[in-house]
């Protein structure tokens, strides 16, 4: 559950707690800092055991609730506890301040290995003024990133939007980094996410090695040309074409070519 503070995340942290106790006849336990949710007395809550929560999750398990309910997540080292109580098997709710269901998502990202994102995180409410504004599931697969060609396919976890089973945005790892890239709503004549990402990435690496600006112009799905100045297109190139292959293999495959300044079109002057 995710959601500003003040917009009804505990309280329906509360209600969830209670219908699971009441109506399914659940175990359920709570991991609280601070401790503020009102529940019945037969759910245990737990506060941090010697200021921390990682071993009250180990007390936790050794009771084996059906249900944890964990309020709330904030601090990296709290995402990780998240996830070792989720990948343990345990049914786990978690609560955290974001503004959307997808910045719920990305606190998570960098905390937890991407192929277990979809594992350890499978649903996101976002509660807005005491309303369930959003709800997003997370859905792993193999397939090329939109705008990529077949033989680039990757695991790509999947952003729905329930109940209307929409593809909202995708996340795959891109070179070193992880991309959370939308995959609706753009008019057809713009670059696509994965096009723009592969662009901003090429720009900032060459900025990096040469310190020089560049343009970056896409000639199809899978090749781009880098327009740079004339006295660094060796260096670009490499011994042997050792540096444009490097950027190949970091843009998932992306065949690239190198031309000068004085080739480029004029629509990408300005």
């Amino acid at each position: 559950i995710c959601g500003r503070p003040g917009s009804g995340k505990t309280t329906l942290a509360q209600a969830i707690a209670e219908y699971l106790d009441t109506d399914v006849g659940a175990m359920v336990k709570t991991m609280e800092a601070p401790r503020d949710l009102q529940l019945a007395d037969r759910i245990t809550q737990y506060a941090p055991l010697e200021g921390d929560l990682e071993k009250t999750a180990e007390i936790i398990f050794l009771v084996r609730p059906d249900f944890v309910i964990f309020d709330e997540v904030r601090r990296a080292r709290d995402f990780e506890i998240f996830a070792d109580v989720r990948l343990a098997g345990v049914g786990l709710l978690g609560v955290t301040h974001a503004n959307s269901a997808l910045e719920a998502i990305q606190r998570l990202i960098g905390k937890v290995e991407l192929g277990l994102v979809s594992q350890v995180l499978d649903t996101i409410i976002h509660v807005e003024a005491g309303q369930i504004e959003q709800v997003m599931e997370l859905r792993m697969t193999v397939k090329p990133p939109t705008g990529m060609q077949e033989e680039l396919a990757r695991p790509v976890i999947e952003v729905v939007e329930f109940p209307s089973g929409k593809i909202t945005h995708e996340m795959f790892a891109f070179g070193s980094e992880i991309a959370v890239v939308p995959v609706e709503g753009r008019q057809a004549t713009a670059l696509s996410p994965m096009k723009t990402l592969a662009r901003d990435q090429l720009i900032h690496i060459i900025q990096q090695w040469v310190g020089v600006e560049c343009k970056v112009q896409f000639k199809g799905e899978s090749s781009a040309t880098i327009y740079a100045p004339q006295n660094m297109i060796s260096t670009l190139i490499g011994k042997g074409g050792e540096n444009v292959r490097q950027l190949q293999e970091e843009l998932g495959g992306l065949h690239l070519n190198i031309e000068s300044f004085d080739e480029m079109p004029d629509s990408l002057a300005n």
